[in-house]
């Protein structure tokens, strides 16, 4: 039995639990039992979407080590194999006394240093070696081949087409800025993208569902999508996406959507200045640092890669290079070896 620890809300998004869930897929095709433990309710919708067994704990996320005794006493009698952390409020004294009883595993975005773990998986574009210093025991797992993507990601057959007509955004699981709209606004009032299709996706916790409604309720070529489940089917109907940086930009890449991508967030940046810096997308802007500023140079942007087919055709090359879609796979082998 695999134990993972992830939450889901209006404030984090849904990105930790969902790149979990595809671990968790993997783990159950192998014949692994896995259970998810999660803080509160909030959690549970995803889970039982992803048919997935869970145990609520009822606890705050953002305090993790008050947890410890309610985990301990579960710990003690399930007895499970390993244990698995996604969280940014995961602490180094919380995986110590977990450790105590079970092999312990981090999901990290952050290149956090010196944690007593087992195994870190970190499979960002920027992630290496170096950032972590001495892992004295830890079984390091980085880079894109660990990108925990849904299996319905491998093996996909994207052509780019000779005319840009759609275009799919996405924003991950919370949009607190109302991006999606913003942008739509800017888009359909410009003359060079106001005819193209939008289809944009709504995360499970974005508070501007209604708003974006009434976008799709007033223009025949707007279509929101929520409670999505059939990504790769989206993806590959798109001609570009428009996407904040996250988990979804891998899931882009294995389709090989010509990616025009942005940050809103902190933690978005690093993932976003690695594709970037690497020739794999076009750079949409930094919300944090430029504000409306931002919104403008994604249509700006947005122009370009319509009217330029062999520049979205390089995008989508390089891009399918870099992802197989394989990760989670490899992710749930390394748990089972860790046993």
């Amino acid at each position: 039995m695999i134990w993972i620890r992830a939450d889901a809300n209006e404030t984090m998004g849904s990105g930790h639990v969902m790149r979990c869930l595809s671990i968790a897929a993997a783990l159950r095709k192998m014949g692994e039992k896995v259970c998810f433990l999660a803080a509160d309710e909030k959690t549970v919708p995803l889970l039982e979407a992803g048919g997935q067994a869970y145990h609520v704990l009822h606890t705050d996320y953002t305090r993790m080590e008050e947890e410890l005794e309610i985990l301990e006493g579960m710990l003690a009698s399930c007895a499970p194999d390993f244990f698995l952390a996604d969280s940014y409020f995961v602490t180094a004294e919380y995986f110590r006394r977990v450790r105590r009883r079970v092999p312990v595993g981090y999901v990290d975005d952050r290149c956090v240093k010196g944690l007593p773990l087992d195994l870190l998986i970190n499979y960002n574009i920027f992630a290496e070696e170096s950032l972590y210093g001495q892992q004295d025991g830890t079984r390091l797992l980085l880079g894109t081949a660990y990108a925990p993507l849904r299996e319905e990601f491998r093996g996909t057959q994207y052509q780019v087409r000779q005319d840009a007509l759609r275009v799919l955004v996405t924003t991950g699981g919370s949009d607190r800025y109302q991006l999606a709209g913003r942008f739509l606004e800017k888009a359909l009032g410009d003359d060079r993208t106001a005819g193209l299709e939008y289809g944009i996706v709504s995360g499970a916790f974005n508070p501007y569902l209604k708003e974006l409604r009434e976008w799709e309720k007033k223009n025949g070529n707007v279509r929101i999508y929520s409670n999505v489940t059939n990504m790769r089917e989206l993806m590959e109907k798109s001609d570009i996406a428009v996407s904040a940086g996250g988990s979804t930009m891998y899931e882009l890449s294995a389709v090989g959507v010509p990616t025009l991508c942005f940050s809103f967030v902190d933690n978005q940046e690093e993932i976003v200045r690695g594709f970037v810096d690497q020739g794999l997308v076009c750079f949409g802007g930094n919300y944090l640092a430029q504000g409306e500023g931002m919104l403008e140079m994604l249509v700006e942007k947005m122009a370009l890669l319509v009217s330029d087919r062999r520049l979205r055709q390089a995008y989508s090359e390089k891009q399918r290079q870099m992802v197989d879609g394989k990760g989670a796979e490899r992710i749930a082998q390394a748990l089972l070896q860790g046993k």
